[in-house]
C-alpha cells in the first residue's frame, strides 16, 4: 500500500510534503545539492510502518539526520533501487 492513500495521512499529506521540504533545503545547507523532495519522501516510507500514527510521521521527518538519510541513499544505491 502507498503509504500517501492511507486514510490517516491523506489528510495531512500537503504538511507532510512540506516537513519534507523543508528538510530538503535543510541537508542543501549542509552541501547535499543533490537530495529532492521524493527522496526524502521515500526514506519516510521505508523506515515507518503504514500504520504510524501522524505524531509519528512528523517527529520522525523533522529528526531526520543527514547520516540516517546518506547510508540509506548508498545502501539502496548498492541494490541498484535508486
Amino acid at each position: 500500500m502507498n503509504p500517501q492513500e492511507a486514510p490517516h495521512i491523506r489528510p495531512y499529506i500537503t504538511e507532510l510534503m512540506s516537513l519534507c521540504a523543508t528538510k530538503v533545503e535543510e541537508f542543501r545547507l549542509l552541501g547535499y545539492e543533490e537530495v529532492n523532495l521524493d527522496d526524502v519522501w521515500r526514506f519516510v516510507c521505508a523506515k515507518l510502518p503504514n500504520d504510524a500514527p501522524i505524531h509519528r510521521i512528523v517527529d520522525f521527518i523533522l529528526s531526520i539526520r543527514v547520516m540516517d538519510f546518506m547510508n540509506y541513499q548508498t545502501i539502496e544505491a548498492f541494490r541498484g533501487e535508486l
